[in-house]
């Protein structure tokens, strides 16, 4: 099986196409990377906030240089001998013109060609959510037009840049009041098309049109705006239509195709089909055959019907020896299901056991007090996860819980109430920890039933629930679970798929666009991420990694890139560090928010912007500040503005505070820009911010070592995302969009190759010494690809003052060892320095533990190149001298370790 020793992710598009990919490919081969992982190179289309959605699976995009550009990636990937990981997206297409399978069923309808392939409701035509307005009003406005499209050889009605194409059998009536040819020749094709004759339809009625003269258009086109600009005939043609367009917004008529949380435009694809499947998945399999791509990322894979059997098929199609991972967030204590027949999860549950080891959880609770009884005592809980996946639930998807009410109806629940229905399925879907259930063999695995039991009784204990209520969610968790026999099994069938696409839909949309204003001090805003003490982070952290080297060995690690998280990864690690100090970073929020009060405005009695945002305000501006960033550097603070000014914004909306995605609050949002700029043009507060930041920057810096570290040893395949391997100091809305320089990455790493440690330590602002610590390591994991894909994951002992700041382990696979140590919670240490690096007195008496198998043994370390030969104990001050974090690799001999 191919299994990467490391990867490399490139967001394709905004920018970057496969021209740009494949310059940098020189670049990542001298970094040490052996695959490059990218964003689906299929035709897509960005649709709603982040949301890539296939147009065509069929064809390389075109706007990232279709056939010519992949060759010109391959060919560079090839020479460099380095493989390509393609990302694919089985559970949604577009929802638009652009993509050719939508069209068609648009217009043929149920008995389109490709009809079967979407998740749609046909008792009646498809409703398009896509008015800003009641239909006659957009008439009156001429926001609607008619006429002949060439592009695709068609009647269309268009809205919004959008086009639906007629009906053939409604052509007679859109021509009936011309009698020209070119009308009686279309009118006479449409009454003989039929859905498996379309292309030659189509192509009959383009020659028609070229063939006829300037009249003939003129005439067609000035019938098709008459059209157009009477409500009741747009309306009678629509009648005729296999859709119907409607308000986005309070819509009477229900949604009645499966879509994305963020976008209606998205239409859910039956990838449970086997011609289905067949036709998404034919080109992206058989570039397997003959280009250098090696393996797939299935995205969004908790919206699938059956996510187990489709990686089934998935893997028998594309056999054993391909690397294939799933975006899979793991929630709840989880774990890595065994007959997915996959390699693993992209990594982001590494984001949160990172997290776990760096933060203080002594001093996050006295954040979390502090934010939550002292900001704002009687706040709402307004950004609460529960809170927001209910708005989700009743804002995006009302026709979906619908349709469970009526499913769940026939299954004859102890209750048939349809509003006791509606609140049971929703109280679920709300409470439930995890992103939705599967089913195992045809029964629910004992951690899934264990996890809807215990959501049954903690909605049992709550006030004012009634035993009506509790018995019908217990019937529905036993229906979840298949545990009853049902006189209609299809529908119960029917039910659980819908019921589980629904609640991982939901989850995703409350992770992406939420914000935990009630519980979100600092990074741990993040759902993913462990925000509830640890008793021992260190032995956590062992128990986990001893799983994921028996369990997922191959799985990707992650630690930047993630819809569900809000900050890149060296801004997180800075945000860990605040734990550290509370006292001191809560004392500067206090005071600079005195000294700004001058600059909060009133909006109808509410303060703006209130306490929570002012802390999001600073702790954001704490996170993603360059510390090279001079106070006279106006450019620097402008491009530094724009980048917290979209961010706030976003959290603002997302929160659900003063403003949704669907009801922005204009007046509110100026407020805070205004605070903003207020606050960045103060030059006592940017001095002042400065110099409180340095000590926290400092240990974020030294955290960020540690955690780079971790992810290039422990078991896994370690993701390097475009531009993290130098700092990654940004927030996650930037991430699809910001630009890469390869080339200066390049001249950069080039020179900090060349430049002693020490001095790559005292400017440790430019990002250099951290690509060293990236490229030394994955020069290791090269010349040792066994011992860290296959090597056994065993913890190491620290005995000594600080021994409680010290995490270490050992691999091992037959004779080659790779020793790591690495600091945490090191806030005070740092504090009088102003580099990130351990004095050596304050570790003299700290030791690890050396076993006995590795005594005698002569190791060198990765960065510093020095030797040392094992005895029981390894003093930390002599590994730590001249680095802050410890990688020893057993040396080679001839391809043997000593």
């Amino acid at each position: 099986m191919y299994i990467p020793n490391s990867a490399y992710r490139i967001q394709l598009r905004n920018g970057t196409t496969f021209q740009e990919a494949a310059n940098a490919i020189s670049y990542l081969k001298d970094l040490g990377i052996d695959a490059v992982s990218v964003s689906s190179p299929f035709r897509s289309a960005q649709i709603g906030e982040g949301i890539l959605t296939a147009t065509d699976p069929t064809e390389l995009d075109r706007q990232l240089g279709a056939e010519s550009g992949f060759v010109q990636l391959d060919s560079e990937l090839a020479s460099a001998g380095m493989h390509l990981i393609v990302d694919l997206n089985p559970n949604q297409m577009s929802a638009t013109h652009e993509n050719a399978w939508w069209f068609d069923v648009l217009e043929w309808g149920v008995s389109a060609t490709y009809a079967n392939h979407f998740d749609i409701d046909w008792a009646r035509p498809i409703t398009l959510p896509v008015l800003d307005r009641p239909i006659n009003e957009e008439v009156d406005a001429g926001k609607i037009q008619i006429s002949f499209d060439r592009k695709n050889a068609s009647l269309v009605m268009s809205y919004g840049g959008q086009f639906y194409p007629l009906a053939p059998s409604s052509y007679r009536m859109a021509l009936q009041s011309v009698r020209n040819r070119t009308a009686m020749q279309s009118n006479e094709a449409a009454s003989e098309a039929t859905p498996s004759t379309s292309t030659s339809f189509h192509t009959d009625l383009l020659a028609a049109f070229a063939r006829a003269d300037i009249a003939d258009r003129l005439d067609i086109a000035s019938a098709l705006n008459a059209i157009a600009s009477d409500p009741g005939e747009v309306t009678a043609l629509m009648s005729l239509q296999h859709w119907t367009l409607v308000e986005s917004e309070g819509a009477s008529e229900p949604i009645n195709y499966r879509h994305s949380a963020g976008s209606k435009l998205t239409v859910g694809l039956r990838i449970e089909d086997p011609d289905v499947f067949g036709d998404f998945h034919d080109v992206p399999l058989s570039l397997l055959d003959r280009t250098q791509v090696r393996g797939f990322r299935v995205n969004d894979i908790d919206g699938l019907a059956d996510p187990a059997e489709y990686t089934g098929r998935l893997r028998e199609e594309i056999g054993e020896d391909a690397f294939v991972v799933t975006d899979k967030i793991l929630l709840g204590g989880e774990k890595y299901s065994e007959d997915w027949r996959v390699n693993g999860t992209a990594g982001y549950e590494f984001i949160s056991t990172a997290a776990d080891l760096f933060v203080d959880h002594a001093g996050l609770s006295k954040l979390e007090h502090k934010y939550e009884h002292e900001l704002e005592p009687r706040s709402d809980q307004s950004g609460d996860y529960r809170h927001a996946k209910s708005n989700i639930l009743h804002r995006t998807f009302p026709d979906e819980l619908e349709t469970l009410v009526r499913l769940l109806a026939k299954l004859r629940p102890p209750h048939a109430e349809e509003f006791l229905l509606r609140r049971a399925i929703a109280e679920l879907i709300v409470e439930l920890p995890i992103y939705r259930t599967y089913l195992k063999d045809g029964t629910l695995p004992a951690f899934y039933r264990d996890t809807l039991q215990r959501t049954v009784m903690q909605l049992a204990g709550r006030d004012g629930q009634t035993v009506d209520m509790t018995e019908t969610q217990a019937f529905i968790a036993r229906v979840l679970g298949a545990e009853d026999a049902h006189s209609h099994p299809e529908t119960a069938s029917s039910f659980r798929v819908r019921f589980q696409q629904l609640t991982a839909a939901v989850m995703a949309q409350a992770i992406q666009k939420s914000y935990r204003y009630a519980r979100g001090p600092i990074a741990l805003d993040e759902l993913m991420l462990n925000s509830s003490p640890t008793l021992d982070p260190i032995e956590a952290f062992h128990e986990k990694m001893i799983e994921r080297a028996s369990a997922v060995p191959s799985g990707l690690l992650s630690t930047t890139f993630s819809h569900a998280t809000k900050f890149g990864e060296d801004a997180r690690m800075r945000l860990l560090a605040l734990s550290e100090a509370p006292g001191s970073w809560a004392r500067a929020v206090d005071g600079w928010r005195q000294r700004q009060a001058c600059n909060l405005a009133m909006i109808e009695d509410v303060v703006v912007p209130d306490p929570k945002t002012e802390w999001l305000i600073y702790q954001t501006l704490a996170a993603i500040w360059p510390v090279a960033l001079r106070l006279d550097d106006d450019t620097g603070i402008a491009s530094l503005r724009e980048e917290l000014v979209a961010f706030m914004v976003r959290a603002i909306r997302e929160s659900e505070k003063q403003s949704f995605w669907t009801g922005v609050n204009k007046p509110y949002e100026q407020a805070v820009i205004n605070y903003l700029d207020r606050l960045l043009a103060a030059k006592s507060f940017l001095s002042d911010f400065v110099e409180t930041m340095k000590p926290f920057w400092l240990a974020g810096a030294l955290n960020s070592f540690a955690q780079t570290v971790l992810k290039l040893t422990v078991p896994g395949v370690p993701v390097i995302y475009s531009g993290a391997e130098a700092w990654d100091l940004f927030v996650s809305p930037s991430l699809g969009r910001r630009s890469v320089n390869f080339e200066d990455l390049k001249n950069q790493l080039a020179n900090a190759e060349q430049s002693p440690l020490d001095l790559l330590l005292e400017d440790w602002e430019s990002g250099g010494v951290k690509q060293r610590l990236v490229k030394s390591h994955l020069q290791a994991r090269q010349a040792r690809h066994a011992l860290f894909s296959e090597g056994a994951y065993i913890p190491l002992k620290a005995s000594g003052e600080q021994a409680d700041h010290i995490v270490a382990f050992y691999r091992k696979f037959e004779d080659q060892y790779a020793m790591i140590a690495v600091p945490r919670l090191c806030f005070d240490m740092l504090k009088p320095f102003n580099r990130p690096f351990l004095p050596l007195p304050e570790w003299e008496k700290t030791s690890l533990l050396v076993p006995g198998e590795l005594r005698g043994l002569t190791f060198r370390h990765v960065m510093t190149d020095k030797a040392f030969t094992l005895q029981s104990r390894l003093p930390l001050a002599e590994v730590l001298r001249e680095f802050p974090v410890v990688t020893l690799v057993s040396e080679l001999h001839g391809g043997v370790t000593s």
